[in-house]
């Protein structure tokens, strides 16, 4: 077999563990039902020790009364790994399995983090903040005593302005290329939907400049006055300068 040959076996024999085991390390450890020692693990930081016991025991033991457990250390076991879509399984499993559980309002807000731990920058697509913000507040809604609501709390606001930056930032970019219909949309959107946000300011300074540009002075100088978001006035349905009726929005 040549050298080329053998690199190329090696590599497909690697992969292959990879996809069946999550980690090559996890892969080559026989897996115990074994709670007490999974744990242990855990809390040594041992979490690619940790990780195979814990599934161990779940799938030798699925209804006891420490399955919740396990689940709920497995989920935090992935995330300190950093697989967040494997964390995020478990919370789920738990929160749906197991709707008793002490566990049900760690496991919701840890799920609601590892949404946020996979979101993007404000430049990109916003499905996952926007996930782990409806979490975040099903977590606050369900449990207002608890201990964690200041920092779901915490995260909420960061997520808002960072939704509200990203319409701020097609505001901007239509405003750049002289459509200024599109460009009120998302300001006027960002201003009702978070006027708690940091960006409401500059959005308010670029709508009164969008709005001037169209001609519409009263609206400006109503605005400039008492900083209420001038009301919309109405535009054909067919018009192509807005979003909705075009083949694509704003990049990102």
């Amino acid at each position: 077999m040549t050298l080329r040959a053998r690199r190329a076996t090696v590599l497909v024999t690697l992969l292959f563990l990879a996809g069946c085991g999550g980690t090559l390390k996890e892969s080559r450890k026989e897996g115990r039902a074994d709670f007490p020692g999974a744990k242990t693990a855990y809390d040594r930081g041992n979490y690619l020790d940790a990780i195979p016991d814990f599934k161990a025991f779940i799938e030798q033991y699925p209804g006891t009364d420490r399955t919740d457990d396990a689940l709920y250390y497995l989920g935090l076991s992935y995330i300190k790994e950093k697989d967040y879509a494997l964390a995020s399984a478990q919370f789920d499993r738990l929160l749906r399995d197991f709707p008793t559980s002490p566990l049900q309002p760690d496991a919701l807000y840890e799920q609601a983090r590892c949404d946020d731990l996979q979101s993007h920058p404000a430049l990109l697509d916003q499905t996952e903040t926007e996930r782990a913000l409806a979490r975040y507040n099903q977590f606050v809604d369900q449990y207002p005593e608890h201990a964690r609501v200041p920092d779901a709390k915490a995260r909420i606001q960061v997520l808002r302005d960072r939704l509200a930056e990203k319409l701020l930032r097609s505001g901007r970019l239509y405003a750049k290329l002289g459509r200024e219909k599109a460009a009120e949309f998302y300001l006027r959107r960002l201003l009702t939907e978070y006027p708690d946000s940091k960006w409401v300011k500059e959005a308010s300074q670029l709508l009164t400049a969008v709005i001037e540009k169209q001609g519409r002075k009263r609206e400006v100088i109503d605005t400039r006055k008492d900083g209420a978001v001038p009301p919309e006035t109405p535009r054909p349905k067919d018009d192509p300068s807005l979003p909705g009726n075009q083949a694509s929005e704003a990049p990102g």
